[in-house]
This record gives structure tokens, sequence and C-alpha cells, in this order.
């Protein structure tokens, strides 16, 4: 069974991509967004998958990644993630049972800019905020 959670996870729980360029060709980024950050904390939730079949039985950040890597080097100990868990029958994770969008538009910052991909199955696939460099998006967080 598939299911949609928010929860509040340990840092060490969750598998994160730190990319290169993040540290070097998008350093005005990075250093925008650490500074909202430590002015905020993490004003949105990243969003992972749990034990799926790209990944295996992790959690694993789909949209967030700079996010926790800002996080890491802020020493923020407990993330707000919204979580696709596919099998959770057999790995439950204990957290707000998201069913519709509105439940996960709540979650966030700018809700109205924010989209969500579900599947042909109407199961979440996918939660993007807006692009934070954008216009207008950037004054939102700092």
């Amino acid at each position: 069974m598939i299911k949609t959670v928010y929860i509040e996870l340990p840092f060490e729980k969750i598998t994160y991509l730190n990319r290169p360029e993040f540290h070097t060709n998008e350093k005005e980024f990075k250093k925008a967004l650490t500074a909202s950050m430590i002015k905020y904390g993490m004003k949105d939730p990243v969003y992972c998958w749990a034990n799926g079949k790209a990944y295996g039985n992790i959690i694993k950040v789909i949209v967030g990644n700079n996010r926790m890597v800002v996080a890491k080097e802020l020493g923020i100990k407990t993330i707000k993630a919204v979580v696709t868990n596919f099998k959770a029958d057999e790995f439950p994770l204990e957290g707000e049972v998201l069913e519709t969008d509105a439940e996960i538009k709540k979650l966030f910052h700018l809700p109205n800019d924010l989209q969500i991909r579900r599947d042909t199955n109407g199961d979440v696939d996918q939660v993007m905020p807006p692009y934070y460099m954008k216009e207008g998006v950037r004054e939102e967080y700092v």
C-alpha cells in the first residue's frame, strides 16, 4: 500500500544528494538559501520517497536536496518532510496521513505556487515548491 505522510524525521534518517554545483556554480542561490534558513529555519518540508523500487528501503529526498545540504551545515537536527511511502504496509511511518492536495499545500509557505504531481493511480509522486530564485519567490523567504 502507498501512503503519503507528513512527518518530522531525525536528519540522519534521510538520504539526500549533495550536488557539487550547489557549492560552485550556484553560490548566490546557496548564500540566499542559507540566509533564509538561518533566519526562519526550513519554511517548507522536503519531499521524499520511502521504500521505493528506485532507491530501496531508505527515505530519499526527491525535492529539497539543497535544503538538506544547508541544514547539515547549520546543524539542523529535525527535518520536516512529506514522504510518499511505497511500502506503508510493511514499513509504516507514523505521521499525519495526507490524502488531498489541500492537506499537502497547507504545509508550505507558498501553497498556491506548489505543484503536486500524481501518478496514474492517483498516488503522489512529486511535490515541487516554486523555484526559489524566481523573482517574487526569493523575497518570500528572506
